[in-house]
C-alpha cells in the first residue's frame, strides 16, 4: 500500500487442462477476470472474503482496470469514487474508506476519531527531549552530523479538541495577544452565523476546556519547522518575525557535530540543547554524544559565531538587516524566542491569519490590518477558488490557502507517537512547557532551574557548620563520660532488697 490502494485480480486461464498449478494459484471462487459477470468471495481459500482479492464484477466499468502483467490487473483507489465500496470485503472496506478520503478536508488528523471538526482541534510546541537509547527512524544519513554518534534530540507537541465547540470556526474563540499579554476577543466579532460563545483558546492553561488528543515526536525537527514555518507561522508572526524565522531555522545543528577548539585546547562538539519550559539554545559538549557540557570560558559565538544570523544578515525578499539588528548570538536568539512564544501557546490547527477580517461588512471600522493584501484566486483554495478572500484566510507562503497544520505535520514530516516513557524522560530533563495536559502534568513538577551559585554555596556552608557543630557536640559527650565517677560504673546488684 503507497498513495493509492493496490488491488490485484488475478485472471484465471480459461482454457480446458490448465491444470492444478492454476488451480491452486488462484482464489477460490474467482472466475476469468475477462468474461466474468458473478463471482462469489466465499470458499475454503485462505484468502476468502477477508482476503485482498475483489471479483471484478464487484465494479462496473471494466475500463478502469490496466493489465500491469500476464494473468494480473490493477485497479487505482480513484477507480473506486462515485460507488458503493459498503459491500466489499470487510478489512478491503475499511482501508478504501481511509485511502479514498481527501487528507486536507474537514476531518482530524488523528486516525479513528472521525467525529471532529478541524476547527475544534488545536496544538501546541511542549519542548524537547534527549533519548540516548532510542533508535533513530530518521533515513537521512545526513542527520548524524559530523560524529554520528550523538543522542537524538525530539521535538515533541500535543493536539487537542475543544468538545464544547458550536461551528462558529476561528471566530469561535478569543486569542492570547503575545504583544498586549492579554486575551483578544475581537475575532468573536467575525464568528460564522454572527453568533460565538467566545471561549478561550487556551490549552495551554491548566485549566483549560480543551480534551487531549495526543503527544506527537519528531527526530526531525527541521522538516517539522519548515512545515510550521511556511503555512501558520507565515500568518502567525509579523512578516519581520517570519523572514528572521525563516533564514534562522536552517542554522539550527541537525546532530552532534564537530565545533572547534577551545581557548584551553578541549575539543568541542556541538548540537541543540533543550532548556527548561520549552527554550532551546545551542549547547557546547565535551564528548562525540553531545551530552556532557562545556563548563570552559569558550562561548558559542566564539567558536561558531553569530551562527542565528545567516550569511551577510540579510533576509531574502524582505528588506531587513538583521545583522545590524541582533549584533550578538544571544540578541538573535532572544530574538528567536520572542517569536517561538506563539507555538508554546495554544494555536488552532487550521492555519488562519487574525488580522485578515472585514469581508462581507459595509464598515471600513470591521476591516482588519491585512484585509485585502494576498492574492487570491490562482492557490489551492481547498479544492476551489475564492476570489474575494473572507474572514481569516491564510494565504500562506506555499501558495496554499487555510491548510490544517496539524495535517500537514503528520503527512510532510517523520511523525511518531510520543510515549510514557518520552514524556517522562523530559519531565526528569526539565524540558517541558508549562501545563502539558488538564490532568496536571505541569512545569512546576516538570520544569527544573538550573540552581543558583549562590544558593548552593550557602546551602554547602550551612551544611559544613552543622557537621561541624554536630561533630564537636558528639567529642565532648564523649569526653564527659570518661570523666563520670567510678562508683557509677560499679554494678548495683545488692544495692536494693
Amino acid at each position: 500500500l503507497s498513495s493509492n490502494l493496490k488491488m490485484w485480480e488475478m485472471k484465471v486461464d480459461a482454457a480446458a487442462g490448465a491444470g492444478a498449478a492454476s488451480s491452486a494459484a488462484r482464489p477460490s471462487g474467482t472466475t476469468d477476470a475477462a468474461d466474468s459477470t458473478t463471482s462469489s468471495t466465499s470458499g475454503p481459500s485462505s484468502r476468502g472474503r477477508d482476503g485482498p482479492y475483489i471479483p471484478k464484477a464487484a465494479f462496473p466499468g471494466r475500463d478502469r482496470w490496466t493489465t500491469v502483467e500476464e494473468g494480473v490487473e490493477f485497479l487505482p483507489a480513484e477507480g473506486f469514487v462515485g460507488h458503493d465500496i459498503s459491500g466489499l470485503p470487510p478489512n478491503l472496506h475499511r482501508q478504501l474508506r481511509s485511502q479514498l478520503t481527501n487528507p486536507y478536508s474537514v476531518q482530524p488528523f488523528v486516525n479513528g476519531e472521525s467525529d471532529y471538526d478541524e476547527y475544534q482541534q488545536a496544538w501546541r510546541y511542549l519542548g524537547f527531549v534527549i533519548d540516548c537509547d532510542s533508535y533513530n527512524y530518521d533515513d537521512d544519513s545526513s542527520w548524524d552530523g559530523g560524529t554520528g554518534e550523538g543522542c537524538q534530540r525530539y521535538l515533541i507537541w500535543a493536539a487537542y479538541v475543544d468538545l464544547e465547540y458550536e461551528g462558529g470556526g476561528i471566530g469561535e474563540y478569543q486569542y492570547w495577544d503575545r504583544d498586549d499579554e492579554a486575551w483578544d476577543a475581537t475575532p468573536c466579532k467575525y464568528a460564522e452565523g454572527g453568533n460565538s460563545r467566545c471561549a478561550k483558546m487556551d490549552c495551554h492553561l491548566d485549566d483549560t476546556h480543551f480534551s487531549l488528543l495526543g503527544f506527537f515526536k519528531h527526530v526531525s525537527y527541521d522538516d517539522w519547522m519548515e512545515q510550521l514555518f511556511k503555512h501558520e507561522g507565515f500568518c502567525v508572526w509579523s512578516t519581520e518575525e517570519y523572514a528572521f524565522m525563516k533564514g534562522a531555522r536552517e542554522a539550527w545543528p541537525q546532530g552532534c557535530d564537530y565545533a572547534g577548539e577551545a581557548s584551553d585546547g578541549t575539543t568541542l562538539y556541538y548540537d541543540l540543547k533543550p532548556k527548561n519550559n520549552g527554550f532551546f539554545t545551542v549547547g557546547l559538549y565535551t564528548d562525540t554524544k553531545c551530552v556532557e557540557d562545556y563548563s570552559g570560558s569558550t562561548s558559542v559565538e566564539d567558536i561558531l559565531g553569530n551562527l542565528l544570523v545567516s550569511g551577510d544578515g540579510g533576509s531574502g525578499d524582505y528588506d531587513y538587516d538583521f545583522a545590524s539588528m541582533y549584533g550578538t548570538f544571544e540578541e538573535s536568539l532572544e530574538a528567536w524566542d520572542s517569536a517561538f512564544e506563539a507555538w508554546r501557546i495554544c494555536q488552532p490547527c487550521l492555519a488562519h491569519d487574525l488580522k485578515n477580517v472585514g469581508y462581507g461588512f459595509d464598515d471600513d471600522s470591521m476591516k482588519g490590518e491585512n484585509y485585502g493584501i494576498y492574492t487570491y484566486g490562482n492557490d489551492d483554495y481547498g479544492g476551489g477558488y475564492n476570489a474575494n478572500g473572507a474572514d481569516f484566510d491564510c494565504y500562506d507562503a506555499a501558495d496554499y490557502t487555510n491548510v490544517n497544520q496539524c495535517m500537514k505535520f503528520m503527512a510532510k514530516t517523520n511523525m511518531q507517537s510520543a510515549t510514557f516513557r518520552d514524556l517522562s524522560l523530559a519531565s526528569s530533563e526539565g524540558t517541558l512547557v508549562e501545563y502539558v495536559t488538564s490532568e496536571g502534568y505541569s512545569a512546576r513538577r516538570n520544569t527544573k532551574k538550573a540552581p543558583s551559585p549562590l544558593g548552593t554555596g550557602i546551602f554547602f556552608l550551612c551544611s559544613t557548620l552543622l557537621t561541624a557543630y554536630g561533630g564537636f557536640m558528639f567529642y565532648k559527650a564523649r569526653k564527659e563520660a570518661r570523666n563520670m565517677p567510678q562508683f557509677l560504673e560499679q554494678p548495683l546488684s545488692g544495692v536494693f532488697t
